[in-house]
């Protein structure tokens, strides 16, 4: 089965995170070659590049993926965002079910402003990976309601949420890849940043809640992530 990567950004992070995060995504396919389709809202150099003449909201963000989604004709899909460090290891996941969406939960929240880092059980976009005809069914569906009723972030984001519930099709499971991959959370992020306790509803919502000033298989975070982002590019 053939793998591909649906990477898709509104341009919003600053050069070093920006540049810094497609330079270690390149360095991963070098090992992979895993083709890359790239949806921007500006001309960037990274697989090949849809730019499309959108402003930044909910909306253009799955419609830009529904783009990708539709350009990339892999058997399996691995969603990329603009402000992750992936590590090789990530990519090393192969889905077996055609009516799942498998998440890697090995993913920790690493602050831009200090180095400080959280992990937590969730679910996020960034670290999805499924068949193709799952998550293209999907995204047309949600691409279909909200440009007929608007976004609600009741819904939710992670699929096989972002639906109502009669919508729906397939559910969601995890798993861990080897090295961890970092998450930035950073001023221009599209959702909060919530690197503390208080941030959240409540305990469901930080399960497993751990803090650190390191990362596993990346070092010291804590008070040199400008030095980790440097050695990326």
């Amino acid at each position: 089965m053939t793998k591909g990567l649906v990477y898709y950004t509104d341009c919003s992070p600053t050069p070093d995170i920006f540049l810094g995060c497609q330079a270690q995504l390149k360095r991963c396919m070098e090992q992979w070659g895993f083709p890359i389709i790239s949806v921007s809202q500006k001309p960037i150099d990274l697989g090949q590049n849809i730019v499309v003449p959108w402003e930044r909201s909910v909306v253009s963000m799955f419609k830009q993926i529904l783009l990708g989604l539709e350009r990339c004709e892999t058997d399996i899909i691995f969603m990329i965002e603009h402000d992750v460090i992936y590590h090789p290891s990530h990519f090393d996941f192969t889905p077996t079910d055609h009516e799942r969406f498998y998440y890697n939960r090995n993913m920790w929240n690493v602050s831009s402003l200090d180095g400080a880092a959280v992990w937590y059980k969730h679910n996020d976009i960034s670290h999805l990976c499924a068949f193709r005809n799952l998550l293209l069914e999907h995204y047309k569906k949600v691409v279909a309601n909200v440009e007929a009723h608007g976004f609600d972030r009741g819904l939710g984001f992670s699929p096989p949420r972002g639906l109502p519930e009669d919508q729906r099709r397939g559910r969601h499971t995890t798993y861990m890849s080897a090295v961890p991959n970092i998450n930035i959370r950073h001023p221009n992020a599209f959702t909060r940043q919530r690197m503390s306790k208080d941030q959240f509803s409540g305990p469901n919502a930080r399960r497993g809640w751990t803090e650190s000033d390191e990362v596993p298989g990346w070092g010291r975070t804590k008070g040199r992530f400008n030095e980790i982002l440097a050695s990326l590019v």
